[in-house]
C-alpha cells in the first residue's frame, strides 16, 4: 500500500485497469482449464498458488538469526493463510465444474 501512496497519479490510472485486466485474464484461463476434458487441468493454477504461498510463508524461517523465532510461527501462519486467498479463488471454478461433471454422470 505504501508503494501506491507515493505513486504518481498518472501511473495509477494505467496500473489499476491493467491489474484488473490481468486478473480477468487469469480467472478466465482458470475457467477454461476447468472446462477441459482432463478433470485435473483445473488444479494447475491452485496448485501453483499453494506452492508459491508455502514457499513465501516459510522463507522467513531461513532469514532470521538464532533466538529471533519468537512469534514467527504465528506470523508465518497468518502470512500463509493470506497468500492462499488466490488458491481459494481459483478453487471455485474447479469445484463448480467438478459438480457439473458429477451431475452429468
Amino acid at each position: 500500500m505504501q508503494a501506491v501512496m507515493g505513486m504518481d497519479p498518472d501511473k495509477m490510472i494505467l496500473i489499476f485497469p491493467a491489474a484488473l485486466v490481468a486478473i480477468f485474464i487469469v480467472v478466465t484461463l482458470q475457467k477454461y482449464m476447468c472446462d477441459r476434458p482432463n478433470v485435473y487441468m483445473g488444479l494447475v493454477l491452485p496448485g501453483l498458488c499453494l506452492i508459491a504461498a508455502t514457499i513465501m510463508a516459510v522463507r522467513p524461517f531461513f532469514v532470521v538469526g538464532p533466538g529471533e523465532h519468537v512469534g514467527l510461527i504465528n506470523f508465518c501462519l497468518r502470512m500463509w493463510l493470506t497468500f492462499n486467498i488466490p488458491t481459494i479463488v481459483f478453487m471455485f471454478p474447479f469445484l463448480k465444474s467438478w459438480k457439473q461433471r458429477k451431475m452429468q454422470q
